[in-house]
């Protein structure tokens, strides 16, 4: 089955907290040793030494900005002009629609946010849903209530045909959406998409699981977890960083689980690269 995730290069050149070269990174690593998947990238920028890299790792990538770019931009600055930095995620956030526009030979693929593991083949050949299928956002069986777009199996054929309505519902209707691609995918679709077992996009909040297929680290990003794993005060009086907190110390011994083997797949894609230990700064990312 194919596998896409999506970035984009401002998003790598001014990452802060996330450390989603590495996320990548360990992505890949595992679905490579756990996987049959078939990785691809979908990535908003000019060629880089990442871009590289990823296709020596054996992803195929995909230079790609939405279709939609510039009329969503309007859409944003017209009804919420207070949101400067929106269309910074939303490049990277929306790309899943446009899967329907890239990929032709598959009518069904796999998508994931660029934060997840794999500790088992995902063996999701047979999950074939009418438009798309996902598993709950903060709740196990939260399928259809808060559905979590961060791990879905995409039926593009249907994607592809609702793809103009629902740019259009989307820019005309910004204000209410008030969000990214999950809240259109939410409201538009209304509850019909089919759903997933939580196996496919588990939380560490949610404790361990010995059937777990994706890791999902949804709130705090595996980086992050270590510093709070190390020091329960880390930033804890950083308003910005209270979210992660939270959903951090729902299930402290997920966290001290899943880490040290999501630490562990990121050595060994660095000791595949001579032990570099790159940052985002350290790429040629940063261009206009």
């Amino acid at each position: 089955m194919k596998w896409f995730f999506a970035i984009t290069e401002k998003t790598l050149a001014n990452d802060p907290d996330h450390g989603f070269i590495d996320c990548i990174r360990v992505a890949v690593r595992s679905a490579r040793e756990n996987t049959n998947l078939v990785p691809h990238m979908v990535f908003d920028g000019n060629p880089c030494e990442f871009t590289e890299e990823m296709r020596k790792e054996g992803v195929k990538v995909i230079f790609h900005r939405i279709h939609f770019y510039e009329k969503l931009k309007l859409a944003q600055e017209k009804q919420k002009p207070e949101w400067p930095n929106y269309m910074d995620t939303a490049a990277g956030a929306f790309m899943r629609l446009d899967l329907a526009l890239l990929e032709h030979d598959e009518k069904f693929v796999l998508y994931t946010d660029c934060d997840v593991m794999f500790l088992k083949n995902p063996s999701l050949e047979f999950c074939k849903p009418e438009i798309f299928a996902a598993c709950g956002q903060f709740g196990q069986q939260d399928y259809y209530t808060d559905m979590n777009s961060g791990v879905m199996i995409l039926n593009l054929e249907r994607i592809r045909n609702d793809l103009p309505a629902m740019v259009e519902f989307l820019c005309d209707n910004f204000n209410h959406i008030s969000g990214y691609d999950q809240e259109l995918l939410r409201i538009f679709y209304n509850s019909q998409w089919s759903p997933l077992s939580a196996k496919f996009n588990w939380k560490p909040y949610w404790g361990t699981n010995a059937d777990a297929r994706i890791v999902h680290f949804h709130g705090p990003k595996a980086p992050a977890s270590r510093n709070l794993l190390n020091d329960h005060h880390y930033r804890e009086h950083d308003p910005v960083f209270h979210t992660w907190r939270h959903w951090f110390f729902q299930n402290v011994a997920g966290y001290g689980v899943y880490v040290p083997v999501w630490e562990d797949f990121l050595q060994k894609s660095r000791n595949a690269y001579d032990g570099s230990v790159e940052s985002c700064a350290s790429f040629n990312l940063a261009r206009e």
